[in-house]
Order: C-alpha cells, then sequence, then structure tokens
C-alpha cells in the first residue's frame, strides 16, 4: 500500500500574512492620528483606508512576485 502524498498549499499564509500586516498597519495609522488631535472618527477611517490599501499592496505583491517565481 502506498501512502497519500499530502500537498500543503502556501497560498493561506501568504494571505494571513498581508492580512495581519494590513491591521497592524491600519491600527498604527489610527492610533497615530489620534495623538496628532484628528478627531476619533475622522482616525478610524484613516486606519481603514490603511488596512484597506495595505492589504491591496501587499496581495498585489504577492501575485507579482509569485508570478516571477512560475
Amino acid at each position: 500500500m502506498s501512502t497519500q502524498v499530502s500537498v500543503c498549499n502556501h497560498r493561506i499564509y501568504e494571505v494571513v500574512i498581508v492580512f495581519l500586516l494590513a491591521v497592524i498597519t491600519g491600527l498604527v495609522t489610527g492610533v497615530l492620528l489620534t495623538m496628532l488631535g484628528v478627531s476619533p472618527i475622522s482616525a478610524v477611517g484613516a486606519g481603514a483606508a490603511a488596512l484597506a490599501g495595505a492589504f491591496s499592496l501587499g496581495m498585489t505583491a504577492v501575485a507579482y512576485i509569485k508570478k516571477q517565481d512560475a
């Protein structure tokens, strides 16, 4: 009997790492803006925008790097 060879898809790890970095970027942006005196609602909005932008840029970079490896 032969055993099944498991194939590990590392794509999920790439997405999780990029997501965590984007969350950290969004939180730091919100906190820094709050410390600089921006209203909390505006700081939350800017943090959310930073999170979305960082995630988009990160996934674009991951896709570009993966394409270069192929």
